[in-house]
C-alpha cells in the first residue's frame, strides 16, 4: 500500500504548474530543469523554431555522438542562441525582404506574362518593379511597395512616389498590412489623386489583376484620346468600380452569417411582439377580473336589496 502511495505521489508541473502523477512525468524522458527550459520557449513562442532546428540538427548528428552528455548540453545551448537571433532578426528589416520575396512569388504564379524584379531593393530603391507584358510586348511598368508591418505610416505613400518618379511611371501598388485611418475600406483603397492602389497581402493578386487590366486600358486610350482630364476621370471611375468590388462581401460564409444575422433579428422581432401579446392579454385578463368582480359585488348588493324588500312585504301583510 505504502509502495502505491508512494508511486502515485503528485508533484507540480514545470511547464503548465498542474498537479501531476510523478510517475507519468518521469515517463516523458526528460528532467525537471528541462522541463523547464520548454516553460520558457513555450511563453516566448519560440518552441515551434527549436524544434525545427533540432529535427535539422538532429539528422546531421551520429548516434554515437548524442551518447555524450556533454555535447548535448552544448547542441541545445546552440539551438536556443540560434533560436534568439531568429527572432531578434525576424524582427528588425529582414521581415520586409520576406515580405517582398512572398510578394514576388505570388505575382509571378498569378501573372507569369509580366516580370517581377527585386533586384533593386537592398540599395534602397524600388522594392518591386512590375514590367506589365501584354502580347510578348512591354507596355508599361509599376512600383510596387511592400510594407509588411502592423503600424500605418504616412511615410509609405512619399516613399511609393519617390520610386514611382525613380522608374518613371504613373502606376503604383502599396502591399500593406495596415491601412491609414480615413481608407473607406480594409481591403483595397484607391488614392485617385496619386493613381495609388493599397491593397492587403491576402488580397494581393485579385487587386493587380484589376490594377493591372485598367493599366493597360489606360495606356492604349492615351493613343486616341486627347482630352486628359475626361481620360482621367474614365480611369479613377473604373478602378473606383474595381475596388468596390473588391470590398463587396458576397463570399458565402458572409451571405449565411447575414441570413443568420436576419433570422435571429425576425426571431426577436417576433418574441418581442410576444411578449407584447402576452402583456395584452394579462392586461385584458386583470381588467376582466376586475369587471367580474365589480358584477359580482353588484349581484350582492342587489340581492341584498331584494331580500330586504321582500321582508318589508311579510311585515305589512302582518
Amino acid at each position: 500500500m505504502a509502495a502505491t502511495m508512494e508511486e502515485n505521489r503528485l508533484v507540480k508541473c514545470p511547464v503548465c504548474t498542474s498537479s501531476v502523477e510523478e510517475q507519468k512525468l518521469g515517463m516523458l524522458g526528460l528532467t525537471k530543469e528541462e522541463l523547464s527550459i520548454l516553460k520558457i520557449h513555450i511563453k516566448k513562442e519560440t518552441f515551434g523554431k527549436i524544434l525545427q532546428l533540432s529535427d535539422i540538427l538532429m539528422k546531421k548528428i551520429t548516434p554515437d555522438k548524442l551518447l555524450k552528455e556533454t555535447e548535448s548540453k552544448l547542441l541545445f545551448a546552440k539551438l536556443e542562441k540560434c533560436a534568439e537571433n531568429i527572432d531578434a532578426k525576424l524582427g528588425g528589416t529582414a521581415i520586409g525582404k520576406i515580405g517582398e520575396t512572398i510578394t514576388v512569388k505570388e505575382l509571378k504564379s498569378a501573372f507569369p506574362q509580366d516580370d517581377f524584379s527585386d533586384e533593386n531593393a537592398n540599395k534602397g530603391d524600388t522594392d518591386i518593379v512590375a514590367t506589365v507584358v501584354e502580347g510578348r510586348i512591354e507596355k508599361t511598368k509599376i512600383a510596387i511597395s511592400c510594407k509588411y508591418v502592423e503600424k500605418w505610416n504616412s511615410s509609405f505613400i512619399l516613399q511609393l512616389q519617390k520610386n514611382m518618379k525613380q522608374e518613371k511611371t504613373d502606376y503604383g501598388l502599396l502591399v500593406t498590412k495596415s491601412f491609414p485611418s480615413n481608407a473607406l475600406n480594409d481591403r483595397v483603397h484607391y488614392i485617385e489623386k496619386e493613381k495609388i492602389m493599397m491593397v492587403k497581402p491576402e488580397f494581393l493578386a485579385v487587386a493587380y489583376g484589376g490594377y493591372r487590366r485598367e493599366v493597360l486600358a489606360w495606356d492604349a486610350t492615351q493613343h486616341y484620346i486627347k482630352n486628359h482630364q475626361q481620360n482621367e476621370k474614365k480611369f479613377s471611375k473604373r478602378l473606383e468600380i474595381i475596388t468596390k468590388w473588391l470590398n463587396d462581401r458576397t463570399n458565402p460564409i458572409l451571405k449565411c452569417i447575414e441570413t443568420c444575422q436576419k433570422i435571429s433579428s425576425e426571431k426577436e422581432i417576433k418574441n418581442r411582439n410576444l411578449v407584447k401579446y402576452i402583456e395584452k392579454f394579462e392586461n385584458d385578463l386583470n381588467k376582466l377580473e376586475e369587471e367580474t368582480m365589480i358584477q359580482v359585488e353588484l349581484i350582492g348588493s342587489a340581492m341584498n336589496d331584494l331580500n330586504q324588500v321582500l321582508k318589508n312585504e311579510e311585515n305589512l301583510k302582518c
